[in-house]
């Protein structure tokens, strides 16, 4: 049976979506450009400032989803040879340093956007504004904060309650 998409589930995995359409976006211009280079001899001048620019959009929007999908390190067998009560504690530790330590660059990544936007600064050939490029730092570290934040509550609710299970 085929699952129909909804408005809410492209609304909701929106950042996701276009990581995956800046994935393609790249790929393809790097694979034409090194055909334009290597065997038509006429290189792209403009294909290094949008290569910087999609590979910021897919790290900071497909951050989300790296979360979701467990694709970041973690140390799980560590904090399960605790005991129950104690997981608990060190995951929402882990889940409050990792949403202050995402908040912080995010609050930084914002301050360089700001900075980019005031002084006009633009990239050399296709003058995009640098502002446009960085902008997705504060957004995406602002959706991984959140996602880590479902993610830590989860982890935390879904241990067996203290006194439970205790061996």
């Amino acid at each position: 049976m085929k699952k129909k998409i909804s408005a809410k589930y492209i609304f909701c995995n929106l950042d996701t979506i276009l990581a995956a359409a800046a994935l393609v976006m790249l790929i393809f211009i790097t694979f034409f450009g090194v055909i334009a280079r290597y065997i038509i001899s006429k290189p792209f001048a403009w294909e290094e400032e949008i290569q910087l620019a999609l590979i910021v959009w897919v790290t900071f929007l497909g951050g989300r989803w790296a979360f979701i999908a467990g694709s970041h390190p973690a140390i799980d067998m560590v904090v399960d040879m605790f005991p129950k009560k104690m997981q608990r504690t060190v995951d929402a530790i882990i889940t409050a340093v990792s949403v202050f330590i995402l908040l912080y660059v995010g609050w930084q990544g914002w301050k360089y956007v700001v900075q980019m936007f005031s002084n006009h600064r633009t990239s050399n050939i296709l003058h995009i504004p640098y502002a446009l490029i960085y902008i997705v730092l504060p957004l995406g570290c602002v959706l991984m904060s959140l996602q880590m934040i479902i993610q830590g509550w989860k982890e935390i609710t879904d241990r067996t309650a203290p006194g439970e299970g205790e061996e």
